[in-house]
């Protein structure tokens, strides 16, 4: 799978040299999708290995990637992405507890775009859109922190309460494992 990521990967250098945008975009498509299957079997291999944490960021990655795939092109449709993804969402709901997750809110003041360069609010450029094999996203590159709150849909699923202490005992959130004092601050 990873050699097939990079076949896809060396291929859309190709097709980007040749200015060919739709086949770029596939290739970008096809590059995330085995980014998510390879993140998804990371997460089963960290899960046997009782590595509970890493298994979760391992599907949070696979979740991302293959929304990209999704957004990249169509034929994520085809390969069946959207029946991927909601596999992916089983997978969250059906092997790890319930997250609290957090969220912070920002005033963005500047930002840039991904695919130009230009300040985002000046060009014509879409996030979450494919451009000659590469996604647009804004670059934050001037903001202020206005708040973080407690969500149940994040932006970001990683950003998550990872200890919680119950008395004088600390616990792993997703375990529910007491963590010796020794072992604090190592999450």
């Amino acid at each position: 799978m990873i050699k097939l990521r990079q076949q896809a990967v060396n291929l859309k250098e190709k097709m980007i040299n040749e200015a060919d945008e739709e086949n770029a975009n596939i290739l970008l498509s096809v590059e995330n999708i085995a980014e998510a299957i390879i993140n998804e079997l990371k997460m089963w291999i960290a899960l046997k290995e009782d590595k509970v944490n890493e298994a979760w960021d391992y599907l949070v990655d696979a979740q991302s990637a293959i929304r990209t795939a999704l957004q990249a092109h169509e034929i994520a449709l085809k390969l069946n992405g959207e029946g991927y993804a909601n596999k992916l969402h089983l997978i969250e709901k059906l092997i790890f507890p319930p997250q609290i997750f957090f969220s912070p809110g920002f005033v963005i003041e500047e930002a840039k775009c991904s695919i130009c360069g230009k300040n985002y609010e000046e060009c014509e450029h879409i996030v979450g859109k494919a451009y000659m094999g590469k996604m647009c996203y804004r670059i934050i590159t001037k903001c202020k922190l206005k708040e973080i709150s407690v969500v149940a849909s994040p932006g970001n699923k990683k950003a998550r309460a990872l200890t919680f202490t119950d008395g004088n005992i600390t616990r792993d959130y997703m375990t529910w494992r007491i963590i010796k004092d020794e072992e604090k601050g190592k999450n």
